[in-house]
């Protein structure tokens, strides 16, 4: 067994011991200005630069404005130390057209795709074959590849004969935080040296070349970099989407992922004091086979620490220096707050424990990655203990970068045979679905065993069972995406007196990326009682329980073997209109397909009404309130059948004296949404097919200047997270808007005290309990029932995402609560440890709807976020159903 005792930090500072580095080369190549070091003396003309040097100014490209490039570049004794020219977004295209024209064909650059503004994104590819080695080494990767995930034993057979004859895929992403700019200019710098150096030349670069295959996607967010921003042009966080999927970046990366399963990857990032290599602290995702990933991730962080020592560079391990509070001690004796010294079964607060983050995916997928979160101070505080010379500021930055991306791809191609071997080996447990694995020695250990038994297998219902055909569909899409196996049953299966359709889908666990699928579609786990803090939330996540469909775990034990065949894509649906006699057609909104395809249909000119309250359809089944009720004139019957056919959803008939009372709802909702810019609340209502646009509300907004037009004009009603607002005409102008009629949903703590404070109700109270990441799933009843219009398509009881924990300690008495958490268990998965402070919480209200006291405005609340990072897919038919029923 890997020795893992030995991987904690001594208290003095620790260099590892490794085979020799040319790291003063490393340095020597990178552009130093005046003031880049720590010692006063230190020159430019101390530190060579690349002589041919196609990384620098003068840019090629057509100027335009540019975050990364108008930063300091150390033209004006002003600028800080370290100081030098960042590559603009607009010249990084042709850069690399005249650095691969210099590569003799050792480098591809391709266009991977485009940014949520529709920039370019840049793939390079280093694969060098101009040697029969070479060519023999990489077909040697290419042949393992086609059966890594689904012959994992014979691979490694395979790999075995080959010994070291074999290339290694590498994946390095930077840029992916437009505001973290070093790691591109650090990365151009390496891929120019491995690109154009001459073979025969330079020791390291051969080795890289003959034994490497470099995957560098250049700037993940070309919007952020050109904006200066962290986010990309949707406001998205792109770093916190990798489960999700909803940005065209974050699709463009995964798919390189999927493709080449690198079994190690760096994201370059910013800022920490020092530089910080992503060693994660507990909790650890427990669907990562933690010994392997321990393992290699340690060995491989010893290199970068003395890579980076060698240069004066100091290292931040969170897992060895940090204490439970998240930070190294502070205390004169080295020690934790609790007494005790830092290090593994102390330290939190830097965790894998979201597969939503880039490394955390690359993990699950492959096998090892690392966050690089680089030092930029210009102080001393970047170097090792009494270092005087060591670079500072921006380039500081930008040499860690270099130094970590170099040192990885030395220590990776040294151990590429091992490193290949054990990713291997991740989906060799797969395929036979293997119990998992003890792990590990003391200290890694000790506040529990992370890595969970998987299930026999889930299954995603169609038919009886499924809540929605189309959404139980695009759950599929996702998992084939990802490279999981999904298996459909070929006759009806019964289970515990639960019948499941034929077409019904199968997710066996005995597959190479049962980690994956298995974070992809549990619940999760409620960690409350085993950790204090996480980096950041949500604690919880799943498509299999906040997504559209519903999924069924079944447990390892269980005898369960229907027969079951391989799908490649997701079963073609049947849809259009029930036949029969009809003097109504009816949809359900149960989900996000149906919410488009109402959207469609009023948008495309046809009619429909709300139903008020839940009424019986003519083979007995109850129809909930909240339903889309349409004509069923010939014409209309035409339309709805075609659109249901496409979006494979069916129109329920229904006689005209069942109907019950109706409210027209003649156009697609256009909603406010009260932020400054386009961000993820704003996208998924698009995404929804509503009319919804960012109407800021500071005091420089135009909804507070009187002199500006009124941005409330052409909207129908308001969707809010925020406070209510501090200026006169925009508190003026919202309280216009709802005193003729507009509408109201608003959502977590803020969006509720908007009303109290904008005077709309009384009694409304609401409490949450925020801090140290404390999120995740909850249960909630579905006290609304069928004649709920908010909730009437939901089932009794069902589950949603909360960020922070939020709920409703008093509603008004002119608000109807619809949902409601239970009394007690309802707390899932996630970090929320039971407090005084969240006493109030158990049977409380969830969701309400009603008007304000006046009975002018119709409003609704949630104390979750049905849009929170555009994932919980399954809350966005409720606040859909909100939007229709506010907007009358």
């Amino acid at each position: 067994m890997f020795n893992f005792q030995k991987l904690q930090r001594s208290r003095a500072p620790r260099l590892a011991l490794l085979r020799s580095f040319s790291f003063l080369l490393t340095v020597s190549i990178l552009i130093s200005p005046v003031g880049a070091l720590a010692t006063p003396e230190a020159t430019k003309s101390e530190l060579p630069q690349t002589s041919l040097a196609l990384a620098a100014p003068p840019w090629c490209g057509t100027p335009e404005p540019d975050g990364a490039g108008s930063l300091p570049d150390g033209s004006d004794p002003s600028h800080p130390a370290g100081s030098f020219p960042h590559i603009p977004y607009y010249a990084i295209g042709c850069t690399l057209a005249e650095i691969q024209a210099r590569s003799n064909g050792r480098m591809e650059v391709e266009v991977l795709g485009q940014s949520a503004l529709g920039r370019d994104m840049y793939l390079v590819t280093i694969n060098a074959l101009d040697t029969p080695q070479q060519r023999k080494d990489f077909q040697t990767w290419q042949n393992i590849r086609k059966i890594a995930l689904t012959e994992p034993q014979r691979a490694q057979d395979m790999l075995d004969r080959a010994g070291g004859d074999v290339k290694v895929p590498i994946f390095i992403q930077s840029g992916i935080h437009g505001n973290e700019s070093e790691g591109v200019d650090a990365m151009f710098e390496l891929v120019e040296r491995l690109a154009t150096t001459p073979y025969g030349a330079d020791p390291e670069v051969d080795a890289i070349l003959d034994h490497v295959v470099l995957l560098w996607n250049v700037v993940h967010n070309p919007d952020g970099r050109v904006a200066g921003a962290r986010t990309n042009g949707n406001n998205f966080d792109l770093n916190r989407d990798f489960l999700t999927q909803s940005q065209s970046e974050t699709k463009a990366a995964v798919s390189i992922m999927q493709e080449w399963l690198p079994p190690d990857i760096l994201d370059m990032h910013g800022y920490v004091t020092p530089t910080l290599i992503e060693s994660t602290t507990k909790p650890h995702n427990p669907s990562i086979d933690y010994d392997l990933w321990l393992k290699w991730n340690a060995s491989r962080i010893d290199a970068n620490e003395a890579a980076m020592n060698a240069i004066g560079l100091a290292v931040t391990r969170p897992i060895l220096d940090w204490c439970a509070n998240g930070s190294p001690p502070t205390s004169p004796d080295g020690l934790c707050p609790n007494g005790l010294p830092p290090g593994p079964s102390q330290a939190e607060g830097w965790d894998d424990w979201g597969p939503f983050y880039t490394p955390m995916y690359s993990q699950l997928v492959g096998l090892n990655g690392s966050t690089v979160e680089m030092c930029n101070r210009t102080d001393t505080r970047c170097g090792v203990p009494g270092s005087t010379a060591h670079p500072l500021g921006r380039l500081g930055a930008k040499i860690a970068q270099y130094t970590v991306g170099w040192s990885t791809l030395l220590f990776d191609l040294e151990n590429r045979h091992d490193l290949l071997w054990d990713e291997l080996e991740t989906y060799r447990r797969g395929v036979k679905n293997a119990p998992r694995p003890e792990c590990c020695e003391p200290p890694y250990e000790t506040d529990g065993f992370w890595m969970r038994k998987y299930p026999l297998a889930y299954v995603i219902p169609l038919g009886a069972g499924q809540r929605s055909d189309p959404e139980a569909n695009r759950l599929v899409d996702w998992l084939l995406t990802n490279g999981i196996l999904v298996e459909e049953m070929k006759q009806d299966t019964v289970h515990e007196g639960m019948t499941f359709e034929k077409g019904s889908y199968v997710v066996w666990m005995t597959q190479a990326h049962r980690g994956l699928a298995d974070t992809a579609l549990s619940i999760g786990t409620n960690i409350s009682g085993l950790i204090e803090r996480l980096y950041a939330p949500p604690g919880a996540w799943s498509h299999g329980y906040l997504w559209g469909a519903d999924t069924l775990v079944i447990p390892r034990e269980a005898n369960f073997a229907p027969i079951t065949n391989r799908v490649t894509k997701s079963s073609h649906l049947l849809g259009g209109v029930e036949p029969g006699v009809a003097g109504a057609y009816v949809l359900a909104i149960d989900s996000p397909t149906a919410v488009r395809t109402l959207n469609a249909l009023l948008a495309g000119g046809t009619p429909a009404q709300l139903a008020m309250a839940s009424f019986i359809s003519p083979d007995g089944a109850t129809l909930p309130a909240g339903s889309a009720i349409f004509a069923a004139d010939p014409a209309t019957k035409v339309t709805l059948a075609s659109i249901g056919r496409t979006n494979d959803v069916w129109f329920t008939r229904s006689y005209s004296d069942d109907l019950p009372a109706m409210e027209p709802i003649d156009r697609v909702p256009r909603i406010a949404v009260l932020t400054a810019a386009v961000n993820q609340d704003v996208w998924s209502l698009r995404n929804l097919g509503f009319t919804a646009d960012p109407v800021g509300t500071g005091s420089s907004s135009q909804l507070n200047d009187p002199a500006a037009a009124n941005p409330l004009d052409g909207y129908d009603l308001v969707f809010n997270t925020a406070g209510w607002p501090s200026g006169t005409t925009a508190r003026a102008r919202l309280q216009a808007f709802f005193a003729g009629g507009g509408g109201y949903i608003g959502a977590l703590l803020n969006g509720a005290n908007f009303l109290t404070s904008a005077g709309l109700v009384s009694g409304l109270t609401a409490a949450n309990r925020t801090g140290n990441g404390r999120s995740g799933i909850v249960s909630w009843n579905n006290e609304g029932g069928p004649n709920s219009p908010i909730v009437g398509a939901f089932p009794a009881q069902d589950t949603a995402i909360m960020d922070p924990p939020t709920w409703f300690t008093a509603t008004p008495a002119t608000m109807s609560v619809d949902g409601r958490l239970p009394l007690a268990g309802y707390f899932l998965a996630g970090l929320w440890q039971p407090d005084a402070q969240s006493a109030s919480a158990p049977g409380s209200a969830v969701i309400a709807h009603g008007t304000s006291t006046s009975g002018a405005a119709r409003l609704a609340i949630f104390a979750m976020n049905p849009l929170y990072r555009a994932d919980p897919e399954r809350e966005w038919a409720m606040l859909a159903s909100a939007a229709y029923w506010a907007d009358q």
